[in-house]
């Protein structure tokens, strides 16, 4: 077990999040490349937001302040049918080598499972490939139906009703404005 975890893949050219399908119907994958090794990690959206959101936040409490501008989206890169690592996420973690200047992406195959699972793939990323995937995952997550501002549940209609309000406000997202689709 190299660094922790069943596979180190060492540091990554790529992490991109990919949707498949419909939305309201949509599958998610991160898709890894490093060298010549290739990881499918399938997850769920809210997995891939809070993946999101995790390194930005890393980015921004170890890096130096301000950071420029944020890099374009850019199409997806060519990826394997067959990659070399496949698994259905049930944990994925971060964790930042500060002399290296690395964050490591750490995701645990929901088989594996037990009281203390160890991880199945471990990844590096620089901060070129996080910053892109940052904005790459915004643009995947946002791509399909819009969500609530308050519960954050994907809004079907017209007609929300929100378990936030808890019964008290009869139109919630009439108070404070329509979602940002």
């Amino acid at each position: 077990m190299a660094n922790g975890a069943e596979h180190d893949l060492g540091v990554a050219e790529v992490l991109e999040a990919e949707a498949i399908g419909p939305p309201g119907q949509r599958r998610f994958r991160l898709r890894v490349i490093a060298g010549e090794q290739t990881a499918s990690i399938w997850c769920e959206k809210t997995q891939v937001s809070a993946l999101s959101e995790a390194v930005e936040q890393v980015l921004a409490r170890h890096g130096p302040s301000g950071q420029g501008r944020r890099p374009a989206s850019r199409p997806l890169e060519p990826f394997p049918d067959r990659p070399t690592h496949e698994f259905l996420a049930g944990q994925i973690a971060l964790g930042y080598n500060e002399d290296a200047d690395l964050i490591t992406l750490f995701a645990t195959d929901v088989e594996q499972g037990g009281m203390n699972p160890q991880p199945t793939v471990r990844v590096d990323l620089n901060r070129q490939v996080a910053r892109l995937f940052t904005v790459q995952a915004e643009e995947t997550v946002a791509g399909g139906r819009p969500t609530c501002p308050l519960c954050k549940q994907p809004l079907e209609g017209s007609e929300h009703l929100c378990p936030r309000t808890n019964g008290h406000a009869a139109d919630a997202l009439a108070e404070i404005g329509p979602p940002e689709f």
